[in-house]
Order: structure tokens, then sequence, then C-alpha cells
């Protein structure tokens, strides 16, 4: 279901993405390529300098977060300033549709991959209903590769060559330190449904009356 889910987010950045055209469309997913790398490579080191970033089951999370956000804002407002709004680059209609739909599906289903990161390095991934979703299995076969080919793509550029860090040992490490984060579930003894009382002695029936005793003559 987290695959169609997926789908669903890329079909509607398609209709926005026509709407921009190609030149627009294509800044705003270089923007979001870009915050999702710097997310998901930065967050160790912000959490080295930073301990009480990542001390809580949601820590990790809400500094990938806040990296994305803050990373996207700024190039989008570079890329605004110096580009989008100074320069107009026109196009083919039929590119210029074609072009912006492709690219409005990759940067939708890209971000849909990136909330689903975040949605399965939290505690919620082990609900249940979570769990049927796909946010254990689909996650790794379908978003996980998503992020991974597009950060190291840009990773080879970014980083030296020699460089074997790779996006799924990011991810990796990500997991392994939910996984140390979660309380383990403790087995609670039930409780009796009522309280054994201790015994009592057993009281004479009243109805009953007790063997008369015989009275000396």
């Amino acid at each position: 279901m987290i695959f169609w889910i997926g789908i669903l987010v890329g079909a509607t950045f398609v209709w926005f993405a026509i709407k921009m055209g190609f030149y627009e469309t294509w800044a705003m997913f270089f923007n979001i390529v870009i915050s999702i790398y710097l997310a998901i490579f930065l967050q160790p080191t912000i959490t080295d300098i930073v301990p009480a970033a990542g001390d809580t089951p949601y820590g990790n999370t809400l500094t990938i977060l806040a990296i994305a956000i803050a990373s996207f804002l700024i190039l989008h407002g570079i890329s605004y300033i110096f580009f989008t709004s100074q320069f107009s680059v026109s196009f083919p209609k039929i590119f210029n549709t074609l072009g912006a739909g492709l690219l409005g599906f990759l940067a939708g289903f890209l971000v849909w991959s990136f909330v689903s990161l975040l949605i399965f390095i939290t505690p919620i991934s082990q609900n249940t209903f979570v769990k049927e979703i796909g946010f254990t299995s689909q996650f790794k076969q379908t978003s996980m590769p998503v992020i991974c080919w597009w950060c190291d793509l840009v990773n080879t550029v970014a980083s030296r060559q020699d460089d074997k860090y790779t996006t799924e040992k990011a991810i990796s490490g990500l997991l392994k330190s939910v996984e140390s984060k979660v309380p383990a579930k403790t087995t609670k003894q039930a409780e009796p449904n009522e309280l054994v009382e201790p015994n009592k002695p057993a009281e004479p029936n009243s109805s009953e009356t007790s063997t008369s005793e015989e009275k000396p003559a």
C-alpha cells in the first residue's frame, strides 16, 4: 500500500508541476534532492555536536526534518532570487508539459519516500496498523531504493572518490539507532479477577439449631 500512496502523491505533484512549467519544476526538484541528501548525511554530525538532538525516540526524525526544511527554504529562496524570478526559459509546449510532469512525478515520489523514512525511524512504525500499510517490508523494497539512488547520485559529486559512506549505510545507522531506543516490551502478569480471601471459619447456619443438650433431672 505504501507504493500506491507514493503513486498518488506523485500524481498530485504532476498537476502542480504542469502548472509551474519545466524550468521552475526542475529548480524545485533539484532543491528537494539536495535537501534530502543534506538531511540524511548531516544528521550524524548534528547529533554528535548536540547529543540531546538524538536522545529521544523522535530526536533523529525531528533533526532530519528540520535540516530538510531549512535546506529547502534556503535553496529555494536562492534559486528564486537569482534564477527563476530573473530568467524565463521557454520550451516547446509538448516538452514543457511532459518534462514538467515527469519531474513532478519523480519529485512527489521522492518526497513520499522521504516521509516514509521519517515514519519508519520512529516508534510509530511498530504500530500494528502502520505495519499493515507496509512500512516494514515495502519500505525497504520501494522507498529506500529511491532515496538511495538520488542521494548516492549527489554523493558521487559532493564526496571524495575514496569515500565509501553510502546512503544505504546512513539509513541503516538510523534504523539501528531507532531499534536501540525502542523500549523492550515487558510481559505483564495477569491479575486475578477476584481477590482470594483467606479461609474463614465456617459460621453456623442461623436456620439450623444445634443439638440440644440433655439437662440433668
